[in-house]
């Protein structure tokens, strides 16, 4: 490890104190902070300066570290970082954000313990393990980036949408429930009290309140949130009806089992 790792990785220019620097001797009479010292007007103000890390280097180190035992790493971080200075201390907080250090073994998968719970290797987000037989400093191969988990995710979920559900129109959409696909019939609003005009036995004009549920949830199709169940908000369903085994085959639907 390269002796001037902490000073590359935190002593660089750090972010934010020039707005502070212009103002310091401003004070907000409506916030009472003529009595305030500096540090914590910046930080109300929000001009106080943050550490601006680079962790590049410490990542490409580690990288660099693949297939050697764990334990002669950290005896080369040991020799160059030392826990007595802040600053070295600091770097060696965070090792664990590139490397699952305490690891252990369950049917034949690597399990990654961190401080709250124990995670599958192939579900965590650190780059880095340790190998739990044989102590070596292992890559993560099932690691991805945040952006690239959550374009996976949404394409799952456009996928599973897809599978079961059809939009005909603004108002039309074919849903499968249960095996069998549905035509359901949507309204702008949310489902609750409404009020109409009843029948020809009240007066002319006279509108009743009734109760117009989500038909959909109301029969207990699905658990759904109907944001979830008709892929967007603002609508609930007022009818629904039961595709033929002929529609379903015009408009290319299979039956699910």
């Amino acid at each position: 490890m390269r002796g001037d790792m902490p000073k590359v990785i935190v002593e660089r220019s750090r972010r934010g104190g020039g707005r502070l620097r212009r103002e310091k001797t401003f004070r907000d009479d409506e916030l009472a902070l003529s009595k305030m010292g500096v540090r914590r007007y910046a930080e109300l103000r929000g001009a106080d300066k943050g550490l601006n890390e680079n962790l590049n280097p410490l990542r490409r180190y580690l990288e660099k570290q693949v297939d050697r035992p764990w334990n002669k790493v950290w005896s080369d971080i040991c020799a160059n970082l030392k826990p007595s200075s802040t600053v070295q201390q600091h770097v060696r907080d965070h090792i664990p954000d590139f490397v699952a250090i305490k690891t252990s073994l369950r049917d034949g998968k690597v399990w990654v313990h961190d401080r709250w719970s124990i995670t599958p290797l192939k579900e965590s987000f650190v780059r880095l393990y340790v190998d739990p037989k044989t102590g070596i400093l292992r890559r993560n191969r099932h690691w991805t980036t945040w952006q690239a988990r959550w374009r996976h995710l949404r394409e799952a979920q456009e996928a599973a949408l897809d599978a079961r559900m059809k939009v005909i129109g603004p108002e039309k959409q074919f849903h499968l429930f249960g095996g069998t696909w549905w035509e359901v019939t949507l309204a702008e609003g949310s489902p609750g009290q409404r009020t109409r005009i009843t029948g020809l036995h009240v007066l002319p004009g006279r509108q009743t309140p009734v109760i117009e549920p989500d038909v959909i949830i109301r029969a207990g199709f699905s658990k759904l949130s109907r944001k979830e169940l008709y892929g967007r908000d603002g609508v609930y369903a007022v009818a629904k009806r039961q595709l033929s085994k002929r529609e379903m085959r015009d408009q290319g639907l299979r039956s699910g089992h």
